[in-house]
């Protein structure tokens, strides 16, 4: 008789490890069906061990263990991929088999425990890790990549190019499979199970060399790959939006590592942290690190930052009129130019709806929404019968209320009328262009519109096709498009308010891609009094702004200069604040601090963050490792995350 120890493969488990009785010893990396309460979930061994060799321990037991009873134990994973997934779990406080869950095809894993996929075979790995970094414009980067692949299939040996989204398989897949189209494939979570099964098979059968384009979790393909790329370094797709919050790329290098592969970083601009690790010598050149980003060949994209607020003082010194300029006058030019010349223009904005706040004109409060306290945001509503509604919305939770009389709402403190939207929506702009050119085709693009990637590219193929159309799009749109006549973004000030430590990092890339697909002119309106971000960008200086940008993590020790870990309770609103005085108390010895106060979800649940700095190279901590994993379901971790509050 065994005594068992088993990490769930599921969701929501309550514990990381559960303990049966075998009858036979079962090795470790083996999948088992385990019963959990009154269901059977699939189940990975961690240990295996004689129930002589557990006397003292079972005796001491306070519960009951369970047999196993449908074993038939499979093999799913290579050794190296739960390795890697084990060192991530450790990484980011989260739970072995939810994360091992998260990292595998669900088609794929049900396929296995069904027997409808064959085990894999343990391969040898032949390699040796190490880690390079290319940081050059997406065409070169290509190119580099290309050449690669051409070596590795002389070598008969394998590339996996692992990518954020779909759009990007498809994107990259097509640039690099000509020629070797027989030998590429391609996953995503879009293709039929039918495709994935062939492809799969298809990929483990082939005796040649492979290039495989796919997301993470097609990782789990039991295969070898001498090369890793790790390409959109930069994008925030990374990051999982789930319960169980993981850095994809930490995974990635970590499985590079355990399968002693080479991993190569791309991207048009790395992160800070990974610059650092460069110049520090923990990461490798693939090719020389661009200091400057070049603009393509015969190319010569006019940019033009532009301040509103200069128009706006000779507005009022010659009218006496308090105007807000949506669209500055460089702006109307570049449009009318544009549409004598048939050019299309994308126009982006950061939010969406017509005004992203509303403030009453008398006393300054703020209309919030009554079931999360977040602001509120006016959006417009055409009905079947060509009527504007305009709309209260809430970004947050999802609360919509028409205000009163469709038009009329008063301030929730002094009771006045005087309310006035404040800040610059994409309805806003729509509005503006439309009086501006109204014979101009005008596409409008943002989260409310377009619920699914489907539905986006739709819209995109409808500008690209038409003749001197305009886009005024979110920022949602930018990966969609291809090349663009010219390019304005004419808000994005207030993403500089959001509380997220990434926001210049993604604002400098935004700008940095935007100065990569336009031809003509790329046009900048900003209110900001401190425009460095914003010169630095269109100039293509990426060494200036990563120096810039270290220095200020070092100042407030964000990663790479510390490590920050939240944590997020959900409970009901007279639960939230007690429960989140003990956590305080458990973890009183690591000073962890609460920034805000409660925010309401839907369902009438509500939550609250707190907030722990480590030092650098203070993470992971066994003791406050296994802490934070003892916590109840309804605390989610997340490590270094993006936004603080």
């Amino acid at each position: 008789m065994q005594i068992i120890t088993v990490a769930p493969i599921v969701r929501g488990a309550l514990q990381g490890s559960l303990t049966y009785f075998s009858k036979e010893p079962i090795p470790a990396g083996m999948v088992i069906i385990a019963p959990i309460r009154t269901r059977e979930v699939p189940a990975i061994v961690l240990e295996s061990r004689e129930v002589s060799d557990a006397k003292t321990s079972l005796k001491s037991s306070d519960y009951a263990i369970r047999k196993i009873t449908r074993a038939h134990p499979r093999r799913i994973w290579l050794p190296s991929f739960l390795k890697a997934v084990e060192e991530t779990a450790n990484a980011t406080a989260q739970k072995f088999g939810e994360v091992l869950l998260s990292l595998t095809p669900k088609i794929i894993l049900d396929a296995h425990i069904n027997g409808t996929l064959n085990e894999p075979k343990i391969n040898k790995t032949a390699g040796s890790f190490e880690i390079n970094a290319i940081q050059e414009t997406t065409q070169m980067r290509l190119e580099a990549y290309r050449r690669l692949v051409r070596e590795a299939f002389i070598r008969h040996e394998s590339i996996y190019i692992c990518v954020p989204t779909e759009d990007d398989v498809l994107r990259i897949s097509k640039e690099l499979e000509r020629g070797i189209e027989n030998y590429t494939f391609t996953f995503h979570s879009s293709l039929t199970k039918k495709r994935v099964f062939e492809r799969w098979e298809n990929a483990l059968s082939e005796r040649h060399a492979i290039l495989v384009v796919g997301t993470t979790q097609y990782l789990s393909l039991p295969r070898y790959f001498n090369t890793i790329i790790l390409e959109e370094e930069h994008s925030n797709a990374w990051k999982m939006p789930s319960r169980t919050p993981t850095d994809l790329r930490g995974f990635i290098e970590e499985y590079a590592r355990a399968s002693m592969s080479t991993l190569i970083i791309g991207a048009p601009i790395l992160r800070p942290e990974t610059y650092e690790r460069v110049t520090s010598g923990v990461i490798g050149e693939f090719i020389r690190i661009a200091q400057y980003a070049r603009q393509e060949a015969n190319r010569n994209t006019k940019t033009i930052l532009i301040d509103p607020r200069k128009e706006e003082k000779s507005l009022r010194e010659s009218t006496g009129r308090r105007e807000m300029v949506l669209l500055s006058s460089e702006l109307k030019e570049l449009l009318r130019n544009a549409g004598v010349r048939n050019e299309k223009v994308l126009l982006l904005c950061a939010r969406k709806g017509l005004a992203p706040v509303t403030t009453c004109g008398d006393c300054g409060t703020l209309v919030k929404c009554p079931e999360c306290d977040a602001p509120l945001v006016i959006h417009k509503k055409e009905s079947s019968a060509n009527q504007v509604t305009q709309l209260f919305v809430c970004h947050g939770c999802g609360f919509t209320r028409i205000p009163e009389n469709n038009v009329n709402e008063t301030c929730p403190n002094c009771g006045g009328w005087k309310l006035q939207g404040v800040g610059i929506g994409i309805d806003r702009i729509s509005d503006e262009v439309l009086k501006l050119s109204p014979t101009t085709p005008l596409f409008i693009l943002d989260g409310d519109r377009a619920k699914t990637r489907s539905q986006a590219k739709k819209i995109i193929e409808q500008f690209q096709k038409s003749t001197g159309g305009i886009l005024v799009a979110t920022p949602m749109a930018i990966p969609l498009l291809g090349t663009i006549d010219n390019t304005a973004i004419v808000s994005v000030d207030s993403l500089f308010a959001i509380p997220d430590i990434r926001m210049p990092e993604r604002i400098f890339a935004l700008i940095l891609a935007l100065r990569e697909k336009t031809i003509g002119s790329l046009l900048i309106q900003t209110r900001s009094d401190d425009v460095s971000i914003f010169e630095q960008a269109l100039s293509g200086s990426i060494l200036q702004f990563t120096k810039n940008e270290l220095a200020t993590r070092k100042i407030f020790s964000y990663p790479p200069f510390g490590t920050i870990i939240k944590i997020t309770l959900r409970s009901k609103r007279d639960e939230i604040a007690s429960e989140m005085e003990r956590l305080k108390f458990f973890l009183g010895k690591y000073a962890p601090i609460v920034p805000g106060t409660m925010a309401r979800e839907p369902k009438n649940v509500f939550r609250m963050h707190m907030i722990i700095k480590l030092a650098e190279d203070n993470w992971p901590n066994q003791d406050l490792l296994s802490k934070l994993r003892s916590l109840p379901m309804q605390f989610t971790i997340e490590i270094n995350p993006d936004h603080l509050l």
